[in-house]
């Protein structure tokens, strides 16, 4: 395992086209897609993380090989992270712009269940991002491969790096055009799924937790990832739920209990 504190970071050119990408996709669906695929641009990517965490570490982006579903992020948060060398990384971030960056081999995974999990994938090598968040959080991205990729060149550790350091601040204009509420989100989540469950009954507890995001402004993308969900089943759970309580948008559905 290398932790290594990058001071400065060289932008490479080629990372300018993704950017625009990116900064022309913000506030729309596409945003997450523009940024997976103009990470892709630069580098092969065999599995993709990227993570806000806080009180509660709450993943934004969690693929694996391309065109297949999305793991389960809060899978990870829960059953790994506590334990995967990137919490010694976590622990050593401090709020002067640093940016870590992380390298892992399946050898320096201490679970068993973790280690055997990326050996069964054939992950040789995990290079991760972080920087802080906030006045309590973090932000990483982590990119790994596969044996039939091999591992990261000196090109592409500096490629990734760049990416990391100029894209990456995208997200928190395009979470706040949106309207996700990243301060305390879990606990307003929460708080409306009660709300729901007190004022209409007649919903489903996974209806309730899909009306609850949706009251908070959450789109379909960012719902399904919160909830190790594909974004179809989150439409036909939100347009049933819909049906049922008479409304045809987030705002008359929030009024339901914000009265």
């Amino acid at each position: 395992m290398q932790i290594e504190r990058i001071e400065t970071e060289r932008i490479v050119p080629e990372v300018l086209g993704p950017f625009e990408q990116a900064a022309a996709a913000m506030g729309s669906e596409r945003f997450y897609r523009a940024f997976s695929a103009g990470l892709e641009a630069g580098v092969r990517v065999d599995r993709l993380y990227l993570i806000d965490g806080s009180a509660r570490t709450e993943p934004l982006i969690a693929e694996t090989e391309s065109g297949k579903p999305p793991v389960s992020g809060p899978a990870y948060v829960t059953r790994f992270l506590p334990s995967d060398p990137l919490q010694a990384a976590i622990d050593r971030i401090d709020g002067d712009g640093t940016i870590l960056r992380l390298r892992v081999l399946p050898s320096d995974i201490l679970v068993p269940a973790y280690r055997r999990m990326l050996e069964r994938a054939e992950v040789i090598e995990r290079v991760s991002f972080l920087r802080k968040l906030g006045r309590d959080g973090w932000r990483c991205l982590t990119v790994a491969r596969r044996r039939q990729s091999g591992g990261f060149d000196a090109r592409e550790l500096d490629w990734l790096g760049g990416y990391f350091r100029l894209v990456t601040p995208l997200i928190d204009r395009h979470r706040a055009l949106v309207g996700e509420v990243v301060e305390d989100r879990a606990e307003r989540i929460l708080e409306l799924e009660e709300r729901f469950a007190r004022h209409c009954p007649q919903l489903t507890p996974r209806e309730r937790q899909i009306c609850a995001r949706a009251a908070m402004g959450i789109s379909v993308e960012g719902a399904a990832l919160d909830l190790g969900i594909a974004a179809s089943s989150v439409l036909t759970y939100r347009k049933r739920a819909y049906h049922r309580l008479g409304v045809s948008s987030a705002y008359e559905l929030a009024r339901l209990v914000l009265r």
